[in-house]
């Protein structure tokens, strides 16, 4: 059997551990990816920003892991071209034949039609390769500006400020976070970041970039902001266009069932590429659940991916953020709310039951209302 994944990363990696343990003696498995680096820890590229860690720590299994176990490891090969029909897939070094080919080959950072991105200093952040451009900007920049108050958005900005950058994170929103909180914890979560030398626009609508060759200034609807360097964060998109011409479904990813099957029997798909009932993970365990059910199944195994549901407990920045329950119900609640100068817990009832909880901060009964709700 001849399996062939493309794509170095949590979703690729571990369907290659799991084909591993179903291999048998003339298999053969290749990896490929067009970045410089194999597998590694993606979401700490961010810390990457800060200096106070490089990407060679984050990574988990080196060249040397791909040659113990036998696997062809491909660095710095580019796939343009699927051939479904004929199973065979191309890279501007080759043609490889596949019996069974994973697609995890992951996603792209989105850009809203911003005028003026084309100038100089205003970055993406998705892979390894970024991080060495923006820290090699960063060193003769001054002023940040961070388009996307988003998780993601939040954590750049954070080690942004802690590289000693003037760092600010602009966020469309009326508050921060507010798919997780309401006003007053999002106001807190803003009050802690600029405490972290953060600085936060809500209700920023950004038009775009003005400068002559660099990047001078963010320009909002109503104000315009001094910026040196720009980082984008507002989302992304699966790289779908390997495979737009196959006989494949695809909407906002390729379709996938619960054994990461496209369409296509011998073509399965897994991590940000893999659209499974109309959603995209878009974050690292999903990926590694769905490549490992996509390995197990290639393999001959059995194994299901039956979704995933978000951790209810996040650090922003460093900061505890809790949401886990009931936030908005509709009809007769009721709501408790206990307020300090640097925690807020908002606790929402039901006939003086608990059925939903957000915190921002430190709180000593955390772990008792958590178990409370979930029981």
């Amino acid at each position: 059997m001849n399996y062939l994944i493309i794509g170095a990363c949590a979703a690729g990696v571990s369907a290659v551990k799991e084909i591993l343990k179903n291999r048998k003696e003339n298999d053969q498995i290749s990896i490929f990816t067009d970045e410089n680096y194999p597998f590694y820890y993606r979401p700490r590229l961010i810390e990457c920003l800060s200096g106070e860690v490089d990407v060679e720590d984050i990574i988990i299994n080196d060249q040397q892991w791909f040659e113990n176990n036998n696997i062809d490891l491909h660095l710095n090969e580019k796939i343009i071209e699927v051939d479904g029909k004929n199973k065979f897939i191309k890279s501007d070094n080759g043609k490889y034949k596949f019996d069974k080919l994973l697609l995890a080959n992951g996603s792209h950072c989105f850009i809203p039609p911003f005028f003026g991105v084309e100038l100089e200093n205003i970055f993406t952040l998705r892979t390894a390769a970024d991080v060495k451009v923006i820290n090699k900007a960063a060193e003769n920049a001054k002023k940040a500006v961070v388009v996307g108050g988003g998780l993601l958005g939040l954590e750049i900005a954070y080690n942004f400020a802690k590289a000693g950058l003037d760092t600010t994170v602009l966020e469309v929103a009326p508050y921060l976070l507010p798919m997780q909180l309401d006003k007053k914890g999002g106001d807190l979560l803003e009050q802690k970041l600029r405490a972290n030398n953060v600085k936060v626009i809500t209700d920023a609508s950004t038009k775009g970039f003005e400068g002559k060759q660099n990047v001078e200034k963010v320009i909002l609807k109503d104000r315009e902001i001094e910026a040196d360097l720009v980082l984008i964060s507002t989302g992304i998109r699966s790289n779908t266009s390997l495979i737009e011409h196959l006989d494949l479904e695809i909407n906002i990813g390729v379709k996938v069932n619960s054994k990461m099957q496209t369409s296509n029997p011998d073509i399965y798909a897994a991590g940000d590429v893999a659209e499974y009932k109309g959603e995209i993970c878009g974050i690292w365990p999903p990926a590694l659940a769905q490549g490992r059910v996509a390995g197990t199944i290639m393999s001959g195994g059995e194994a299901e991916f039956d979704g995933y549901v978000p951790s209810h407990k996040l650090k922003v920045a460093g900061i505890n953020v809790v949401s886990l329950g009931e936030l908005n119900k509709e009809g007769e609640y009721e709501e408790e709310i206990i307020v300090d100068n640097d925690t807020y817990v908002k606790l929402i009832k039901n006939n003086g039951e608990k059925i939903g909880v957000l915190i921002v901060g430190q709180y000593s009964d955390q772990n008792q209302i958590l178990a409370d709700i979930k029981r």
